[in-house]
C-alpha cells in the first residue's frame, strides 16, 4: 500500500474508500462489520474493486463538492469530460428520522464531447472467500458468493448489462448511472431516481 490518497463516502451506516482514478477499493455492505465485497485496497489480485478504465490521454482530478460528503472524480481530455459523483444516500425522512439504505450510487455526468471508457466491475463478496455467483436480469446484475449466499449485491445501471459483464467500451452520450444495493428494488430505478437521491443527500449534507 504506497499510496493511501483514497476519497472516503458514506452514510453513518457504512463507508467506502474511492482511490484517486475513481476506483471503489474498499466497502463492507450493508454496514461497517459486514463482510467485505471491495478489498483490492488489501489484496490486488483477488480483493475486488469498482471503477473506470480510461486510455492515457485522460487526466483525473479529484475533490469533494463543497460541504459535502459527496465525491466528485474528474476525467477529462482535451475534447472530452466526464465526472463521477460518488454518494451514498443519507438524509431525513421524518422528524428526527434519516433515511441511510444500504445504497452507492455513481453518477456519470457528460460535460463534453463523447468520452469513452470502460467499467470494471469486479465484486469479490464475503472476504473474496469463494467464487462469485452472477445472475443477470432485465432489470439488475446480482451477485454473491458460493460459500454464503445470504449477503446479496444488485447492480443496477442505465448503462447495458452486458456492457459491463463484457467490459465493451462505452461511449458516453447523455448522463448515466449506477447503483448498487444490498436489496433488490421494489420502486423504478432510473436516471430521475438517480437525482432525486442526489439532490436529497446534497441538501442533507449543505444543510450539515
Amino acid at each position: 500500500m504506497n499510496n493511501l490518497n483514497y476519497g472516503v463516502i458514506g452514510n453513518c451506516r457504512t463507508a467506502a474508500l474511492i482511490s484517486e482514478t475513481g476506483n471503489i477499493e474498499w466497502l463492507c455492505f450493508p454496514d461497517f462489520d459486514s463482510p467485505s465485497i471491495f478489498a483490492c485496497l488489501l489484496d490486488r489480485e483477488k480483493g475486488g474493486s469498482f471503477g473506470f478504465e480510461v486510455d492515457e490521454s485522460y487526466q483525473i482530478t479529484q475533490t469533494y463538492v463543497p460541504h459535502t460528503n459527496i465525491l466528485s472524480t474528474r476525467f477529462f481530455s482535451e475534447t472530452e469530460e466526464f465526472v463521477v459523483l460518488d454518494f451514498m444516500p443519507c438524509y431525513r425522512s421524518r422528524e428526527n428520522e434519516h433515511y441511510l439504505p444500504a445504497e452507492l450510487y455513481r453518477y456519470i455526468h457528460l460535460v463534453k464531447g463523447n468520452p469513452r471508457f470502460k467499467v470494471n466491475y469486479d465484486p469479490a463478496p464475503d472476504y473474496a472467500r469463494g467464487e462469485v455467483i452472477y445472475n443477470m436480469t432485465s432489470q439488475y446484475l446480482e451477485t454473491y458468493c458460493c460459500s454464503g449466499d445470504k449477503d446479496r449485491q444488485y447492480l443496477y445501471s442505465s448503462i447495458p448489462l452486458l456492457h459491463i459483464t463484457g467490459k465493451k467500451e462505452i461511449v458516453l452520450e447523455k448522463d448515466e448511472f449506477f447503483l448498487l444495493s444490498y436489496n433488490e428494488k421494489v420502486i423504478p430505478i432510473d436516471i430521475e431516481r438517480e437525482k432525486l437521491e442526489y439532490c436529497r443527500t446534497l441538501v442533507y449534507w449543505l444543510n450539515w
